[in-house]
């Protein structure tokens, strides 16, 4: 007897639908039949009920994407913007660890898992990083951001924007708009929309932290400043930004200074004249993240999900990664900061970078060899001190008495011996500095349930969850992080390469990356 899948019944069918993922593909299946159509939209139903309970009781797994299947490949890259509209992802700009900047966007297609480069045309926005980029009526709103000065730019600081770019999706096409009042130049803010208003809040302007609230009518492109009660947020930056319906936003976390990550949550009432703060009460601290500090955060229904390492992972006060080699976390002026972002240029100036998919890239392609005579603020390397040494010791002979005598063999045998008993201190050094291979903090997964941040007791609360050590990527911040159909992304950021001797911690650089995670709840039967 022969029999296909219409001979199924209701439930092992939907049960193989559950199977594809929810995005294109799965939306074709209603195109089959009636009954396929029934069967579609209940698995579809059921997969959104099932993704905000997991939410609600943290029961989520992560999912690394292997880069092995990605052709081309994303360069590696953190302080991106991205969001995603219908069957895609977006990711537009972004750095790499010598913040050389990026103008590039590409889609990562949901469905196939797969990156395609998007060739646009218009006007380009500059290579930048630290922007916003949001979904708004089938296109991009990008504002503001950040990028370093040409490479060797003693002189030079980093530069802010205030560009206001927007991307047709169906026309493929850049446009730069330019309007009598803009913001000042500004980076690391955050901003969400609101009807027909982007409303963007805080971050660095000018050089200096800031609490103001902007607005752009995204029908005429106007700009006003918005009046605020006179209690607000402390100045900040690398905050998210939430939208609660057309009269609500809530901010979570940022850093009000070096080293300074703040935790905390506040309500904007975006109503009258003058819009009103109001400060949100925390409860279940002891559950909340280490800090919320260029973390990004994600809405899925009542609930926040951020990410952060665990308190049992790390110290509270120990931020991810030293202000002084990543320039884009500290706020860019000379007046505040005395060791970014020039010291930190200066110490990275040999490398090189050579991705093809840089855009606006400052300086040479060649390795140049530049001397500097000011100590270096890099950790010690062995290769470059054991030639320090030879130096120093051979330029003491013009201090000597009595006139040296040359010669060759002698000499040449007495620097062999010198060498083989620095390698071999070098080695023991590293032999006794290494019993064990250190184990590698990663990113765990926090809930916050914002059910009552409406209420008149404006409260939240962080939900007991039950981490695993082993699970999540490695640590890392200025990742970006949103949410798909029943599943959030993660894509690139940036964390701390650990030093291969234990006894210096100090020798740890930054590490960028560009794998891909996403973020799902355990799989059902229906």
């Amino acid at each position: 007897m022969e029999c296909n899948i219409d001979d199924l019944p209701d439930v092992i069918l939907e049960y193989i639908l559950s199977l594809i993922p929810p995005y294109k593909t799965l939306q074709e299946c209603k195109l089959v039949s009636k009954r396929w159509f029934r069967a579609t939209k209940n698995v579809i139903q059921h997969n959104k009920t099932h993704f905000h309970k997991s939410v609600a009781c943290g029961s989520l797994l992560w999912n690394s994407w292997s880069s092995k299947h990605w052709m081309p490949t994303i360069a590696k890259r953190h302080s991106h913007s991205a969001c995603t509209y219908e069957n895609s992802m977006y990711v537009f700009g972004g750095c790499t660890a010598t913040c050389t900047t990026f103008n590039d966007l590409w889609r990562l297609d949901l469905d196939t898992r797969k990156w395609v480069r998007l060739i646009t045309m218009g006007a380009y926005p500059s290579p930048k990083a630290c922007a916003t980029m949001l979904y708004y009526k089938k296109s991009f709103i990008l504002f503001g951001g950040w990028s370093h000065p040409a490479l060797y730019s003693v002189h030079q600081q980093s530069r802010l924007f205030n560009e206001l770019h927007v991307y047709s999706i169906e026309s493929n096409k850049w446009i730069a708009i330019n309007t009598l009042e803009t913001p000042p130049p500004t980076s690391a803010h955050s901003a969400s929309i609101h009807k027909n208003y982007m409303i963007i809040f805080g971050g660095i302007c000018n050089g200096y932290r800031s609490n103001d609230v902007w607005c752009l009518n995204l029908d005429s492109y106007s700009w006003h400043k918005q009046a605020t009660s006179n209690l607000k947020p402390q100045p900040r930056y690398g905050q998210s930004q939430i939208e609660l319906g057309d009269k609500h936003l809530l901010i979570l976390g940022g850093c009000t200074g070096p080293n300074v990550a703040m935790n905390d949550a506040w309500l904007l009432k975006m109503e009258g004249t003058a819009w009103t703060w109001k400060k949100v009460n925390m409860h279940n601290t002891e559950w909340a993240p280490t800090r919320i500090w260029c973390h990004q955060a994600c809405k899925v229904g009542n609930y926040v999900i951020v990410l952060s390492v665990n308190k049992c992972q790390n110290k509270p006060n120990d931020m991810s990664i030293s202000l002084k080699k990543v320039t884009c976390q500290a706020a860019p002026s000379s007046r505040t900061n005395n060791s970014s972002p020039l010291h930190a240029r200066q110490g990275n100036a040999s490398h090189i970078d050579r991705d093809v998919n840089i855009n606006g890239r400052h300086g040479s392609f060649s390795e140049i060899s530049i001397p500097n005579p000011r100590p270096s603020h890099h950790p010690p390397n062995f290769t470059k001190n054991l030639t320090l040494c030879y130096d120093n010791m051979l330029s003491m002979t013009a201090f000597r008495n009595e006139p040296v005598r040359y010669d060759i063999n002698s000499h040449r045998q007495r620097q062999l011996e010198s060498l083989r008993r620095m390698e071999e201190s070098i080695r023991n050094r590293r032999t006794q500095s290494k019993p064990a291979k250190k184990k590698r903090n990663t990113l765990s997964i926090f809930v916050l349930d914002i059910t009552n941040v409406l209420c008149d007791e404006c409260s939240a609360s962080w939900i007991p969850l039950k981490h695993s050590d082993q699970s999540g990527p490695n640590e890392r911040i200025l990742y970006s992080l949103v949410a798909g159909r029943g599943e959030l992304i993660v894509f690139g950021g940036i964390g701390k390469e650990q030093a291969p001797i234990q006894s210096h911690s100090d020798m740890d650089e930054p590490e960028v990356y560009n794998d891909l995670y996403f973020i799902n709840p355990p799989r059902y039967v229906i």
